[in-house]
C-alpha cells in the first residue's frame, strides 16, 4: 500500500457501533445476495478428533522459531490441533481444502472483502458481525489484490466460539517472519497471508497473537495450512474454539468463492 495512502485513505472507528448476526433484507447488494447461505459445513471427523483431543503433550507447537516447517514437501505431526510451542505460547492448527480454487482467488478475497461488513459476513455468517478498514481503498484503481490488505488493518467483530471479539488484524508480508518469495515458490505455495492480531479497543497497539495461512497448490485446487500464534499465558479453551471457526469459515467460503470470483469479475454491472 502506498504511504501517502496512511494519511489519504485513514478511516475512523466508532468504538460504539451496533452489530447483529445475519444480513437484513435492506443491507443485501448485488454481490451479497446471491452467495449469502446462513447454512454452514459440518465439522469433519478429522477436525471432531482434533477438538476431541484437546491440548497435546506429545508434540510442541509451531510459532515463528519454526515456522519454515510448513516449507517442507509433507504434512507435519500437527496439522490439526493445538499445543503449547516451547516458549509457552499456544499454537493451533488448521488445514483446510480448496477445490478448484487458486492462490490468486484467495488474494482476491482478502483485498475485496475488506471493506464491508456484508461481505464479512459471506465468510461465516452465523459468527461474523462487523468490518472495517483502517485505510479504505475501494475507490482505488490500479493496485494489486494484496496491496489492498498487505499493510491494512482490518478492525472486524465476530464470535470465536462463545467469546464475542473485537479484533484489530494488521496483514503484512510474508518475508517479515521468514518466509522469503523464493522458498515459497520452491514449496509450491501460491500466497501466505500473515497478520498481527490484538484488540481493536485498545487503542495501545498491544499485539496479542499471529496468523499464518500458507496456501499450497494442489492437484485439485490448493490447501490452507493455518496456524495461529498465541501469546503463553492464553487459556487452552481457546484451542477448539479457533480450530472450530477457522474451519468452519474457510471451508464455507471454499465452497463457493470459485463462483464468487467469476461472478465479480465478469458480470456487468453498469
Amino acid at each position: 500500500m502506498p504511504a501517502e495512502f496512511q494519511t489519504t485513505h485513514e478511516t475512523t472507528l466508532d468504538p460504539d457501533r451496533s452489530t447483529h448476526l445475519g444480513i437484513w433484507r435492506d443491507e443485501y447488494d448485488k454481490f451479497t445476495k446471491p452467495f449469502f447461505d446462513w447454512n454452514i459445513p459440518d465439522l469433519s471427523e478429522e477436525i471432531r478428533d482434533a477438538i476431541n483431543a484437546g491440548l497435546r503433550e506429545d508434540m510442541e507447537g509451531m510459532n515463528l522459531e519454526n515456522l519454515r516447517d510448513l516449507l517442507e514437501p509433507d504434512y507435519l505431526p500437527l496439522e490439526n490441533g493445538f499445543a503449547i510451542c516451547s516458549n509457552g505460547e499456544l499454537s493451533i492448527a488448521v488445514k483446510t481444502s480448496w477445490p478448484d480454487t487458486t492462490p490468486e482467488m484467495i488474494d482476491w478475497w482478502f483485498g475485496w472483502h475488506i471493506n464491508c461488513t456484508e461481505r464479512y459476513k459471506l465468510w461465516h455468517p452465523q459468527a461474523h458481525l462487523f468490518a472495517q478498514p483502517r485505510y479504505d481503498l475501494s475507490n482505488e484503481s490500479g493496485m494489486t489484490d494484496r496491496e489492498r490488505y498487505i499493510g491494512n488493518t482490518s478492525w472486524v467483530d465476530e464470535y470465536i466460539g462463545a467469546l464475542q471479539s473485537r479484533l484489530a488484524i494488521t496483514f503484512h508480508n510474508p518475508s517479515d517472519i521468514g518466509l522469503d518469495e523464493d522458498s515459497l515458490d520452491n514449496a509450491n505455495y501460491g500466497t501466505v497471508i500473515c497478520a498481527i492480531t490484538g484488540s481493536s479497543d485498545d487503542e495501545s497497539g498491544v499485539q496479542k497473537g499471529r496468523l499464518i495461512h500458507a496456501v499450497r497448490r494442489t492437484v485439485k485446487g490448493c490447501e490452507m495450512r493455518s496456524r495461529f500464534i498465541l501469546p503463553a499465558g492464553t487459556p487452552n479453551f481457546l484451542g477448539p474454539f479457533l480450530i472450530d471457526h477457522c474451519y468452519t469459515e474457510m471451508t464455507h467460503l471454499a465452497g463457493f468463492l470459485p463462483r464468487l470470483y467469476e461472478f465479480v469479475k465478469t458480470t456487468d454491472f453498469s
